[in-house]
């Protein structure tokens, strides 16, 4: 219902990127480029400066931006409303979710989401912990799961559940016959962890802090994510 030139401008000018904008949309970069080229022609001005392979809004589609601001929210809002007063629950749901969450968690609850709201369509993106909050961030997303703790306190942030971590090692490593180990025994020995901005690293690097150690004082003998 909402004027789709003025969602197409709305994300190129939040990301600056015809082609960032084309893929958030779900959309083609001519086909974008064709609605912001009728908004254009619409005004009879031009809504960005396009130098070097990078473009900025001018002033008049700065303007038109704030705007459009306002105009989708409202619309967002009086969507909301109505929906809820006749009790219709439909429109696109875009989640973003960190690879464990995504692989072992989502499946079943998208399934069983589904089947209570079948109106609804899900889109799923896929990141480490800090690129989902990144998405959510710049609005590509509409909400994000993650494992490791956001310290943007500008985000709505609720527990869902809580997991454990657990050391694993070869059965005839010397470790494998201990009860319990202590982390400082860790640096005697070759470490696999995650890349940098995964949920499971960030907690695995609070919890050396919190025993004096850092990620530096591991053997890394191998990254991946």
């Amino acid at each position: 219902m909402a004027d789709r030139r003025l969602q197409v401008f709305h994300t190129v000018a939040r990301l600056l990127s015809f082609t960032k904008a084309a893929e958030s949309l779900h959309m083609t970069q001519p086909a974008v480029t064709f609605q912001i080229r009728q908004l254009e022609e619409y005004f009879n001005t031009r809504l960005f400066d396009r130098t070097h392979n990078r473009i900025s809004l001018t002033e008049a589609g700065e303007k038109v931006y704030a705007y459009s601001e306002r105009i989708l929210s409202l619309y967002r809002e009086m969507d909301n409303e109505i929906r809820t007063l006749t009790g219709e629950i439909i429109g696109v749901l875009v989640i973003g979710a960190s690879t464990t969450v995504a692989e072992y968690l989502l499946p079943k609850l998208l399934g069983e989401f589904q089947a209570l709201f079948p109106k609804v369509k899900l889109r799923l993106k896929v990141s480490n912990s800090m690129g989902v909050v990144h998405m959510i961030e710049n609005n590509d997303i509409d909400v994000g799961l993650v494992e490791s703790p956001v310290s943007n306190k500008s985000l709505v942030v609720e527990v869902c559940w809580s997991d454990e971590l657990a050391l694993i090692v070869p059965v005839d490593h010397e470790l494998a016959s201990k009860d319990t180990v202590h982390i400082s025994e860790l640096a005697k020995y070759p470490f696999v962890s995650r890349e940098e901005g995964s949920g499971t690293r960030c907690v695995v690097s609070d919890y050396l802090d919190d025993n004096g150690m850092s990620m530096a004082d591991l053997d890394l003998s191998l990254e991946f994510g």
